[in-house]
């Protein structure tokens, strides 16, 4: 298939020919072009199963990916160092043709894009999570990094892409991504339940006049930040993550660093809305203590039985990338809770034993009819549960009058 797709030349050539016509244009035509080339798994991506969970206070999306498989905090630690093979990541633009020793992406096709100054490309990703789900890559294979820059590199791609969104994986592991040794942001066409979320309430920074600023209702913490002044609105994101990245407050359980360990970072994602720029800045934590080893800010243990990987871009923006064990789990607990069998007595699903006897009692009218949906309802709870676990600031009269100390830092100065 690699031998039989357009050369990457012709590629480039005929997305910035289109491009000139519309950016949606050469966006689609570069995707078709990977579905028909087997490059995105359109097979493979049908099969996983997805749908929307009402919460309490979002709606949120699930989808049990039967092509990605379960991590732990160790191995997402591992993928921050730096590979001396060639390619030496599975992101690098060398992939594109070659076809080593069977691992690499030979039937992959990439265009270039400039961000901040630095060289860049875009390639769709082979197993998406959303429709036209991509991947910007920095053309030099560098760890991850945040910094001032990272908000001028995201404000940049949507200027070039008005029509997706773009994100980064915060550069830490448990608050990060599975792959922190390639800088790589992650955009598409797709409108997430983050960005749905209503504004709780605003606040003002004096001297950033140009950008409107508020919290948003959301289990995570999200400082959103609107404005058609893209330098303003970068030179605040800075401050806000300078501010962050030195703040304690221990009466929240929030500390900048242990014995030399930083734990303040950020997820930042950002997009154009009614003709302005937008950013929502997440506020992450990766501290870790004795009764939660994996991660204060993490999925705590009892959420374990459907999800313990760390809580990476996609789903801060609430989309829940549940393991594909889920799939053939949650159809034998259907099967073993209508036929009254003791969970606890299943080596597979001793796990979800006090989860389902909490939800049985929640629901009284379970049967094989509305058995599936129940599932379903109770595995949303689940993630929302997740999200709360993962936000820095509880959504909390307590959490909210942390929450405004930080603010009041941001402030000052």
């Amino acid at each position: 298939l690699d031998m039989l797709s357009p050369r990457p030349s012709e590629v480039e050539r005929r997305f910035f020919a289109e491009y000139d016509e519309s950016p949606d244009k050469a966006f689609d035509g570069l995707y078709e072009l990977g579905v028909k080339n087997d490059y995105v798994k359109l097979s493979a991506i049908r099969k996983n199963k997805f749908w929307i969970a009402e919460t309490t206070r979002n709606k949120i999306e699930i989808t049990i990916n039967l092509s990605k498989p379960e991590k732990n905090n160790r191995l997402t630690a591992k993928l921050r160092n730096v590979s001396a093979g060639y390619p030496k990541c599975m992101l690098c633009r060398e992939n594109v043709g070659y076809v080593g020793q069977g691992r690499t992406r030979r039937n992959m096709r990439t265009v270039p894009l400039t961000l901040a100054g630095e060289p860049w490309f875009w390639q769709y990703s082979p197993y998406a999570y959303f429709y036209q789900h991509g991947i910007a890559i920095n053309a030099e294979h560098t760890p991850m990094v945040l910094d001032g820059g990272t908000f001028a590199k995201l404000l940049d791609f949507v200027d070039f892409a008005p029509q997706y969104f773009i994100g980064s994986n915060a550069p830490l592991p448990i608050v990060g991504g599975s792959i922190l040794a390639h800088e790589h942001f992650q955009g598409g066409h797709h409108t997430f339940p983050m960005e749905k979320a209503e504004k709780e309430f605003g606040f003002e920074v004096p001297g950033f006049e140009d950008v409107d600023c508020c919290v948003v209702k959301y289990p995570m913490t999200v400082l959103r930040l609107n404005s058609t002044n893209k330098q303003q609105l970068c030179d605040l994101a800075g401050k806000i993550l300078s501010k962050w990245r030195g703040y304690s407050d221990p009466d929240a359980m929030i500390f900048a660093e242990t014995d030399g360990e930083p734990h303040n970072t950020i997820t930042p994602i950002a997009r154009m809305r009614r003709g302005k720029y937008e950013l929502d800045l997440v506020l992450r934590n990766n501290l870790t203590t004795p009764e939660h080893p994996m991660g204060l800010y993490h999925p705590h243990e009892e959420l374990h039985h459907i999800k313990k990987e760390n809580i990476g871009l996609i789903e801060v923006m609430g989309l829940a990338v549940l393991p594909g064990r889920l799939k053939k789990e949650m159809a034998d607990l259907k099967t073993a809770l209508l036929n009254g069998e003791d969970l606890r007595a299943n080596d597979e699903l001793a796990k979800h034993a006090d989860w389902a006897e909490g939800f049985l009692k929640r629901h009284p009218e379970f049967n094989a009819d509305n058995a599936e949906d129940i599932i379903k309802f109770e595995i949303g709870q689940v993630f929302a549960q997740v999200l709360e676990c993962a936000g820095v600031y509880k959504p909390t009269p307590e959490g909210r009058e942390h929450l405004h100390k930080f603010l009041d830092c941001i402030r000052e100065g």
